[in-house]
């Protein structure tokens, strides 16, 4: 469920209540179900470069590869400038970045070596080892660590996946400590978590089994549960497309305090999103437009009667 996953982390990331939020052209292009990845869009579409304006001021900017990868991203707005810069191997992959100060200069940076399928990450300045990651078929178990400025291992995580790539167990180590463990049910339409918890000398000091997230099929819904007590703070609705419609979110007193309702036209593409924040009384709507490319053009925002439109240009190969 693609689309379940990008509407919530829209949802997520972009806060209730404000009126102007930094790159927010970008930020909504960004979280866009666009039916593939933005990679293959960019490149099926040729597209070179991307302005992102707030009004007729440029908030930001991206340009591409002729393999829809992203080479340059500028930002423009809170009087300071943002820059990086990536470069990718012939395989796609990307090999180093580049972060700069709104002067221009160089602030920090990243490079990558691929060996035996581990993706390998190094400080720039330093080469100092800074993070791996690694992705073992067909056991579908994938590694991330991260090691501090001496090279020492300061954090390691596993996690273990089915065959649908949804969590089994998640290990999670600290400073060479084993210190939790996630581990998932999947049991008819419920999930459940156990969290085991282990002190510094590796020793299980507790452990708690929750109800996280218990599915409705034939309501199209999706309910989420806190883990101390069970009760409810979430419940998404979806269409027959599996395009989630609406989310609403519940206090630790059971009353609905957000909701955010969304619009899609036949093509599947989001038309129009209502978010509404009831205990402070604000109103948010975004009307999306797109062009005769299926490429969005246009986002009209009102907050409270505030008015903003978002436009986006894009430059071809």
């Amino acid at each position: 469920m693609n689309r379940i996953l990008i509407f919530i982390l829209f949802a997520s990331q972009i806060t209730f209540g404000q009126s102007k939020i930094q790159h927010e052209p970008e930020r909504l292009f960004n979280k866009l179900d666009l039916g593939k990845s933005t990679a293959e869009f960019i490149k099926e579409h040729k597209i070179e470069k991307i302005k992102f304006l707030r009004d007729t001021l440029l908030s930001s900017s991206i340009e591409f590869d002729r393999n829809g990868n992203s080479v340059c991203e500028i930002g423009m707005e809170n009087n300071s400038v943002r820059k990086s810069l990536r470069k990718y191997d012939n395989q796609n992959r990307e090999i180093e970045t580049k972060y700069f100060s709104s002067d221009d200069s160089f602030r920090y940076g990243y490079y990558y070596e691929f060996k035996d399928g581990v993706r390998i990450m190094y400080k720039l300045k330093d080469s100092l080892l800074f993070r791996k990651t690694a992705f073992i078929k067909p056991e579908n178990i994938r590694l991330y660590s991260e090691y501090d400025e001496d090279g020492n291992l300061k954090l390691k995580n596993i996690y273990t996946h089915d065959n649908d790539m949804k969590y089994l167990l998640e290990t999670r180590f600290q400073n060479n400590h084993l210190y939790v463990q996630y581990r998932y049910e999947y049991l008819d339409n419920k999930k459940y978590v156990t969290k085991i918890q282990y002190d510094d000398n590796g020793t299980k000091v507790s452990e708690k089994r929750h109800l996280d997230e218990e599915e409705f099929p034939s309501k199209n819904k999706l309910n989420h549960y806190r883990d101390e007590n069970e009760s409810i703070f979430r419940v998404d609705s979806f269409d027959k497309n599996e395009n989630l419609v609406k989310m609403e979110l519940f206090d630790s007193d059971n009353k609905l305090y957000r909701f955010e309702i969304n619009n899609y036209n036949s093509k599947g593409q989001l038309i129009k999103v209502i978010k509404e924040n009831l205990k402070r009384e604000i109103k948010t709507e975004y009307i999306y437009n797109y062009d005769n490319q299926n490429r969005i053009e246009r986002i009209d925002k009102t907050t409270n009667g505030i008015k903003e439109i978002f436009r986006y240009e894009y430059k071809t190969f």
